[in-house]
């Protein structure tokens, strides 16, 4: 019986032959942190620079995570998920990875009318945050000054965000939509620390705005945060990629947002998040248990609201789990 070949990556700038496998069923990620699969020393490369996923059929699928500098194939630089075929040469930063696996069939990436339908099921994590009335805020402030700290706010935002390694993030008129995809099918401290670090940064961002913008009053925002499974995917045409995520978890996460303001709280989390959270620390005592009524759910749903200090007191807790892990690798 012919022997399967296993496929994996050469890195081809090593001193000394080095191969990568590619397990099946594992989210292979590339980046200069600490807790990607693969670790790379360059500044050249993001934090969470790409992965590496086995899809339908046997195939391997290469994403680019929104990196700085971009991840080539074949000198080509991916501007939407790619299939790798053997042979593929794989430049990120200074490194160079060769491609080796079992021959494949034509991308299984379906294409009806234009539009381009490739699709995985993931964990994710979705924050949604808005402004607190920001209808009676364009009525107040001249519009040339709404301009200025609208193009700050949303500057910054995506700073934080980049900073802590999330997927995909889009704006709205007066909010925005983060994700982050999960290695595994449970979230581990790391992956929640970015999620809630990047909302404690947003919260620091929105409270610096009365001064530094002359406001009349202090900028609130409110959020929802909620975890769930969810198909992540290039939904766009062929001439332009739209990769998302689409689930019952994403519009759960804006109507959380918006039960904020109805319980009067600052964020909102959902049964998915607050369960993982759990896990790594007592949240019972930061969140508390409320039955809401979303728009376009029936009946009355179990979320956990909580204050900005929550917020904070998760990412420090998160911080410190995380630092003891990392301690503990390093003397293993």
């Amino acid at each position: 019986m012919k022997a399967v070949m296993k496929a994996c990556l050469e890195l081809l700038t090593a001193f000394e032959p080095r191969s990568i496998f590619l397990g099946e069923g594992v989210v292979c990620e590339i980046g200069r942190g600490e807790e990607n699969t693969i670790v790379l020393d360059d500044t050249q490369v993001s934090r969470n620079h790409a992965m590496i996923q086995r899809g339908p059929g046997g195939l391997f699928y290469l994403t680019d995570l929104g990196s700085r500098n971009g991840t080539l194939v074949n000198r080509r630089r991916v501007t939407a998920p790619v299939v790798l075929q053997p042979g593929d040469r794989i430049a990120i930063g200074k490194e160079e990875f060769l491609f080796h696996g079992p021959a494949t069939d034509p991308p299984s990436v379906r294409e009806r009318g234009g539009t381009v339908v490739d699709i995985s099921l993931r964990l994710l994590t979705v924050l949604v945050v808005d402004i607190r009335d920001f209808t009676g805020l364009s009525q107040r402030l001249p519009e040339a000054r709404l301009s200025r700290m609208m193009s700050a706010v949303f500057e910054e935002c995506g700073a934080i965000l980049d900073e802590h390694a999330a997927w995909g993030q889009k704006y709205t008129g007066d909010g925005v939509m983060a994700l982050w995809l999960h290695r595994r099918n449970v979230p581990d401290p790391r992956e929640l620390l970015d999620v809630f670090a990047s909302l404690d940064g947003l919260f620091a961002s929105a409270a610096s705005l009365e001064a530094r913008f002359g406001l009349d009053a202090p900028i609130r925002i409110g959020a929802g945060v909620n975890t769930g499974f969810g198909c992540v995917g290039n939904l766009g045409s062929s001439a332009a990629s739209d990769y998302t995520a689409l689930s019952d978890a994403v519009n759960l996460a804006f109507r959380l947002e918006s039960a904020s303001k109805d319980l009067d709280c600052n964020v909102v989390l959902g049964q998915g998040t607050y369960q993982y959270l759990t896990t790594h620390l007592n949240a019972a005592g930061l969140f508390e248990l409320r039955m809401a009524r979303l728009k376009g759910y029936q009946e009355l749903t179990p979320v956990y609201a909580g204050a900005r200090d929550a917020v904070t007191a998760v990412v420090q807790t998160l911080a410190l789990k995380t630092s003891e892990v990392v301690t503990q690798a390093a003397i293993g």
